[in-house]
């Protein structure tokens, strides 16, 4: 039977405040949204490719939109983007580039990665809510 599920945001950072803001918003303004975090670009390529702790997909499934921020270490946004462009079955999940300055924005923009936005931080309420509806909008999926 299908049924309507929330839609699932997986947000990246490695700034563990960074990180509290982006979810206080979700789940403050956008509480119909089941929102997941990854501390740092290791973890976060770890969960999108179901590695280590997030080897069970049914426990650690497949975000509808990925939260990305652009200035992590060692590896930064941009970088885990082409990781993710380069697996076929990652391409087709939208991913925000989340960026600390209008700089780091257009140096991301000029790396060529296909994000489906940029965003400069700290994300404002209207903004995340655009993005959310615009980009992981409810999906069917199975109970």
């Amino acid at each position: 039977m299908e049924t309507l599920r929330a839609p699932r945001i997986l947000v990246v950072d490695d700034d563990r405040k960074e990180l509290d803001k982006t979810l206080d918003t979700i789940r403050t303004h956008c509480a119909s949204y089941e929102a997941r975090v990854a501390e740092g670009s290791f973890e976060g390529l770890d969960y999108l490719f179901g590695r280590g702790r997030f080897h069970e997909r049914r426990r650690h499934p497949l975000p509808d939109l990925v939260l990305l921020d652009v200035g992590m270490v060692p590896l930064d946004g941009v970088q885990i983007l082409k990781r993710i462009s380069e697996a076929d079955y990652l391409r087709g999940i939208p991913v925000a580039l989340l960026c600390e300055t209008e700089e780091e924005r257009q140096r991301a923009m000029r790396e060529g990665v296909s994000a489906c936005a940029y965003v400069v931080k700290p994300i404002s309420t209207d903004s995340l809510r655009g993005l959310l509806r615009q980009r992981a909008g409810r999906t069917e999926g199975n109970s």
